[in-house]
């Protein structure tokens, strides 16, 4: 018995210190490739050694940690957006919802054009124009409670399938930028998303699907009210968006009002990041980056000989989802 006990105990010791070597080895691999979903060139080594300039006290390009501020869009660089926006998608469902309950809508706009599926009526207007693509967001959820739109996102993203990939769309996060972000905060970054789309939407799911934390988005807000009734108090959404918009030269302007500080990194996809992009040049070391559409076979293409060249002519630098990303969403 005692040999058996003795043998018992060899093979407990030597499980637990293979399991040890093996997780040793894959944490000393973690830690010699933090990018290890991104292929080697241009793209990872630009963030690698900006990584190593910005942490180096030694180096002429170190930032202390107050300064290590990173922006990310989020539509089109850290969620999938198409076939289409995620927040369009799901605001149209929802014009459709009403429309089924008071068919006289689908007579007036911007209900008409939803209803009948002219997109060429929206293209005739300004995005956030009382008509316009983003102004159905307001006609959706008008006189809402802040908790019921939360609660109609939550249902959304637990019953939506997208249909090519059968997931959820909280699901359809590119990996290789999720572990850019996890990289960056590593490294004593604050990063925060920096959005056209509602912020109330993507803070529903930016911390479980990228370890952003809700009080770090910025966003195109709907202004809402505060009720107090006596007995209970709330806040309810009005048809108004709240100025600037959080789109183009709004970005800029609301990161200095709700950040206060130059980001060191900015990572877009569109011409709508362009002034975001530009405003951290600002900072004393900086990198822009652009998340580009051109892998058709494994995510979508589009845009992107135009947004080549914008990184060619602005001096920033193209990640290349066909070529630099190893894979593009976590199975």
């Amino acid at each position: 018995m005692k040999t058996f006990r003795l043998f018992l105990t060899i093979v407990t010791i030597a499980v637990i210190g293979f399991g040890c070597s093996h997780s040793s080895r894959q944490n000393v691999n973690t830690m010699n490739d933090p990018l290890d979903l991104w292929n080697e060139g241009t793209a990872k080594s630009s963030i690698l050694t900006f990584m190593k300039n910005v942490t180096d006290t030694t180096s002429p390009d170190f930032l202390p940690e107050k300064d290590r501020v990173a922006v990310f869009d989020m539509d089109g660089t850290i969620l999938i957006e198409k076939p289409n926006f995620v927040l369009l998608d799901f605001v149209m469902r929802r014009l459709m919802e009403q429309i089924a309950g008071n068919p006289e809508l689908k007579k007036k706009q911007p209900y008409k054009a939803v209803f009948e599926q002219d997109w060429g009526y929206f293209e005739k207007l300004p995005n956030f124009g009382d008509e316009g693509l983003y102004s159905v967001l307001l006609y959706a959820f008008d006189g809402y409670t802040n908790e019921q739109y939360r609660d109609a996102v939550r249902k959304y993203l637990s019953t939506v399938i997208d249909e090519r990939y059968n997931k959820p769309y909280n699901q359809l996060v590119y990996a290789p930028v999720v572990q850019l972000i996890r990289y960056l905060q590593d490294n004593r970054f604050e990063v925060y998303i920096v959005s056209g789309s509602d912020p109330e939407f993507t803070r529903t799911f930016c911390e479980d699907a990228a370890n952003i934390p809700s009080e770090n988005v910025l966003g195109s807000t709907v202004l809402t009210r505060w009720v107090d009734s006596g007995s209970t108090s709330y806040f309810v959404r009005e048809h108004k968006f709240v100025e600037p918009i959080n789109d183009e030269a709004g970005k800029p302007v609301n990161i200095l009002n709700k950040v206060g500080e130059v980001p060191a990194l900015a990572v877009g996809n569109s011409t709508g990041d362009y002034h975001m992009l530009e405003y951290s040049k600002n900072a004393r070391r900086s990198l822009q980056m652009i998340i580009n559409h051109d892998d058709s076979a494994r995510e979508y293409h589009y845009e992107a000989e135009k947004m080549k060249k914008m990184c060619q002519d602005n001096g920033w630098q193209e990640v290349s989802m066909k070529n630099d990303f190893k894979i593009i969403f976590n199975k």
